[in-house]
């Protein structure tokens, strides 16, 4: 031995590999015999019950998180009124194309103008469809006019803050932009535009206190998350039926309809939203995203049901602009 080195006893150990373990699994099978193993097993109660949740698991189908479980009074949600919407909503009509979003709208505003006296419905729309109650006059194939519109009702509200009673200016009017975001869904006017992000965010202060002068807001579309988030985010209320794509129904599902977190709780959207907008021809499901102490569905979901046939009255517009109406076709 050479001087400044000792000799180590090096004690064997035994590799654990994976023949090793195989080999071990198979003589506890032989045995019939339990190994002890130095890490930690879960035990055969725990392992039931993952094997009882595994059991419980309904397989997902086209994004709607079914759950066997679930079970929602679709019943206790009512019909939607109308005649409720204040005059300065902002609101989202989604649907899939040839779905029935102008006539469902159309219907809306025939029953609402009943009873709410409208000065003005001016329609924004890429193709000019839709809406045979609005004349040509009131028609625009571009967002050139809505800034001018918002500076009417700006000096309006101004006048009637100081004007007596008797001088007060009524302007009551309401905007549609119809499909405006137009074959570039994701770079379209909606979702750049500020002057549409700011009347979504800030266009219920352009109304007056009296109540004279107030603009109501409603953007038709074929795809949810084309519209920019502050559009999204600002909305009063929500009407959607059938729509083809699962990401939108997940995208809507998950922004207005959610009132639980969790898998229980989005199963339950998803019932009342199949439920509601499968129930008939032109049904659609409102969401009033703006209602306070939201504790179940039907506090703020309603049910908003179409006829087959319009009245296709007159909505607004004198006898001159009807006389002088004529039917533009945009391309």
């Amino acid at each position: 031995m050479s001087q400044g080195k000792q000799k180590h006893y090096i004690k064997p150990q035994v590799k654990n590999t994976l023949r090793s373990k195989l080999n071990a699994g198979q003589t506890e099978l032989e045995l019939g015999d339990t190994i002890n193993s130095s890490k930690q097993k879960r035990s055969s109660n725990n392992i039931a019950k993952e094997r009882e949740k595994v059991d419980n698991i309904t397989p997902v189908k086209q994004g709607n998180f079914r759950d066997s479980n679930v079970d929602i009074d679709i019943g206790s949600i009512g019909d939607f009124d109308i005649e409720s919407v204040p005059r300065n909503a902002c609101m989202l009509w989604i649907a899939s194309r040839r779905s029935g979003k102008s006539h469902g709208c159309q219907h809306f505003l025939e029953v609402y103008t009943k009873k709410h006296k409208t000065d003005g419905i001016f329609l924004f729309s890429l193709t000019n469809a839709g809406f045979p109650g609005i004349p040509s006059v009131y028609r625009y194939k571009n967002l050139d006019m809505l800034e001018e519109l918002i500076s009417v009702q700006i000096k309006v509200k101004k006048h009637n803050q100081k004007a007596k009673k008797k001088d007060k200016i009524s302007s009551s009017i309401i905007i549609i932009l119809d499909d405006m975001v137009g074959g570039n869904c994701y770079t379209g006017q909606m979702r750049k535009n500020p002057i549409l992000n700011k009347l979504f965010v800030n266009g219920r202060h352009l109304s007056s206190d009296c109540g004279s002068s107030n603009m109501m807001v409603i953007l038709i579309s074929q795809v949810f998350i084309a519209l920019s988030p502050q559009i999204r985010l600002n909305t009063d209320y929500l009407f959607t039926t059938k729509t083809a794509s699962r990401k939108e129904r997940e995208n809507m599902v998950n922004t207005f309809l959610s009132l639980n977190s969790g898998r229980r709780g989005l199963a339950e959207s998803y019932e009342v939203f199949d439920s509601i907008v499968n129930k008939a021809e032109f049904n659609w499901l409102v969401v009033h995203c703006t209602a306070q102490n939201k504790k179940i569905f039907s506090d703020y979901c309603f049910n908003f049901k179409a006829p087959n046939t319009l009245e296709n009255r007159r909505l607004v517009g004198d006898n001159e602009d009807w006389i002088n109406n004529r039917k533009e076709i945009y391309w």
